[in-house]
């Protein structure tokens, strides 16, 4: 009787509609958190390899360009790799490193500098395959997840700049048909 009386009045639509804007705020406030969690995941990727790289860099130092050539050629003088290309990467490698490291702890152009980044760490990783180092091997490809987990979060880095950050609502959904479609037209 009382479900009556309130149909009759109205009150069981205002209660209905007090509970959907209940459950759209809870709904709101949770999307907010995960994007607030995930702006830190982003920056402290960006921290982590950022000192990573920086650290790397300044590790070469003391030798210069020419002691890390010769540990490279030492390193991969029995390796399957061609000796110019083992030069050429050792010549470039310390100022690769400190250029991804200014990157990364910048925030400019994130997406490109997580590209660049595991591109980098990726080809370090196979170096020391081939350098027959599969425990530095192992540990440069969790690096390359953790650079790969950085572009997935770059969207969400309220420190980022250089590039229109388009909120998560914007975004057509990864696995929704035709959504690789949407974005290259």
């Amino acid at each position: 009787m009382a479900r009556d009386e309130e149909l009759a009045t109205g009150n069981a639509s205002d209660n209905l509609c007090d509970r959907s804007e209940m459950v759209m705020n809870q709904h709101t406030s949770n999307r907010t958190a995960w994007q607030r969690d995930l702006h830190w995941v982003s920056v402290f990727l960006r921290a982590s390899l950022g000192s990573l790289f920086l650290s790397a860099g300044i590790s070469k130092l003391p030798g210069g360009i020419a002691g890390t050539v010769g540990y490279y050629s030492k390193l991969f003088e029995h390796s399957l790799l061609p000796s110019f290309l083992v030069t050429a990467h050792a010549s470039v490698i310390m100022l690769v490193e400190f250029v991804l490291a200014a990157w990364l702890l910048s925030g400019y152009r994130l997406g490109l500098g997580w590209k660049v980044s595991a591109g980098v760490l990726l080809s370090l990783a196979v170096g020391m395959l081939f350098a027959g180092k599969t425990d530095v091997a192992s540990a440069n490809y969790v690096y390359v997840a953790l650079a790969l987990g950085g572009l997935v979060t770059r969207h969400f880095d309220q420190w980022a700049w250089g590039e229109e950050r388009q909120a998560a609502s914007e975004r057509a959904p990864a696995l929704e048909p035709g959504a690789n479609l949407r974005s290259a037209a």
